[in-house]
């Protein structure tokens, strides 16, 4: 059989064979794609801020991941390495802005096929503010009453303030810090201890050490000052 011969049996109904192979191909897809599983777990979003604006508002602290493909490629993955994030670097004005979440694969994602990832919610609605710093004054919080006799005579926190950052709005409205409590119950010498500032909230972030260090002087109170009280008992009755 010469060439020409080869060629017209090859090319003899092509239409039919091309459908043939095209449909051939598409079940062979459709078969592979119903055999993938899917997979769901969470993941924190990650907040790239832009050198000025940040969130004046809450917002969703975790999105739900689903990946979808081959069991023996999916099952292996490690959460950590599906990153999702919300890029914050083209923003330049205050305002409302629904921005997309974005996904970035590392490490044990990383060149699996196939490989679906789906992420809800697709926006995050924000508020954006100007980003401000400001120096807040912190104040310590007391529980229990020193020693029957005692008193504190001096306090103090050790640094009195801290630097912080956060949007405009919520900086303008937050003037003072407290400490976690100190128990003075029963106490009848000086000490000193290191706090923790409490902070619920979480558009605001303090710079540098969260501890401060408390130091109290007590000291017995003055024995003419009992007396003077045990008079006025007296007379009082």
């Amino acid at each position: 059989m010469n060439s020409a011969k080869i060629i017209a049996k090859i090319t003899e109904k092509w239409p039919v064979k091309v459908l043939s192979l095209a449909a051939a191909i598409i079940i062979s897809v459709f078969y592979r794609m119903n055999n993938l599983e899917t997979r769901f777990f969470t993941v924190p979003l990650i907040i790239q801020s832009s050198e000025t604006l940040i969130p004046a508002a809450s917002f969703p602290s975790a999105v739900r991941i689903s990946l979808r493909g081959e069991a023996d490629g999916i099952q292996p993955i490690l959460e950590e390495d599906i990153e999702a994030f919300i890029d914050l670097g083209r923003y330049t004005l205050e305002g409302n802005y629904r921005v997309p979440v974005q996904i970035r694969k590392r490490g044990s994602a990383l060149g699996v096929e196939p490989l679906e990832i789906s992420v809800l919610p697709i926006e995050i609605p924000l508020l954006l503010e100007q980003m401000e710093t400001k120096n807040i004054n912190v104040f310590p919080v007391f529980y229990g009453t020193v020693a029957d006799g005692f008193e504190l005579t001096y306090q103090s926190l050790i640094p009195g303030s801290i630097t912080v950052t956060g949007p405009r709005s919520v900086l303008e409205n937050h003037i003072e810090f407290y400490t976690e409590i100190i128990n003075l119950d029963r106490r009848y010498d000086d000490f000193s201890i290191m706090v923790n500032i409490v902070n619920d909230n979480h558009l605001i972030s303090i710079l540098g050490n969260r501890m401060l260090e408390f130091r109290g002087s007590i000291k017995r109170i003055a024995r003419e000052e009992e007396e003077k009280e045990e008079e006025n008992g007296e007379l009082l009755q």
